[in-house]
C-alpha cells in the first residue's frame, strides 16, 4: 500500500500546484462581459462586472475589432481555467478522500 500512498502523494502535490497556476491564471485575466456604449457618435468598449448588487462598467478603451477580439480571446481563456480548476478541485477531493482511506 505505501507504492501507492506515495504515488497518491504525489499526485496530490501535483494537483495542488496545478490549482495554484490556474487561481493565478484566472486572477489576471478580466472578469465580467464585454459592453460597447455609443457616446457622441463613437462607439468605446466597457467589461461589465457585478460587485455585489452593482454593475460596475471598467472603460476598456474605443470600438476597435482588435482590442475586442483581443479580450475575447483573455475572456475566453479564463472561462477555461476555471473550468480546469474545478476539475482540479474534484480530483484534489478525491485523492484526499483516498489518503484518508474512506469510500463513496
Amino acid at each position: 500500500m505505501s507504492i501507492i500512498k506515495g504515488i497518491l502523494e504525489e499526485e496530490l502535490k501535483r494537483l495542488e500546484e496545478l490549482s495554484f497556476f490556474y487561481k493565478e491564471k484566472i486572477s489576471k485575466a478580466p472578469r465580467g462581459s464585454i459592453s460597447v456604449k455609443e457616446r457622441g457618435g463613437k462607439r468605446y468598449i466597457y467589461l461589465a462586472r457585478r460587485e455585489d448588487k452593482k454593475v460596475i462598467f471598467d472603460y476598456v478603451g474605443k470600438d476597435v475589432p482588435e482590442v475586442r477580439d483581443a479580450l475575447n480571446e483573455r475572456m475566453r481563456q479564463r472561462k477555461e481555467y476555471q473550468a480546469k480548476l474545478r476539475q482540479v478541485k474534484e480530483n484534489l477531493k478525491e485523492i484526499k478522500r483516498s489518503l484518508r482511506g474512506k469510500r463513496k
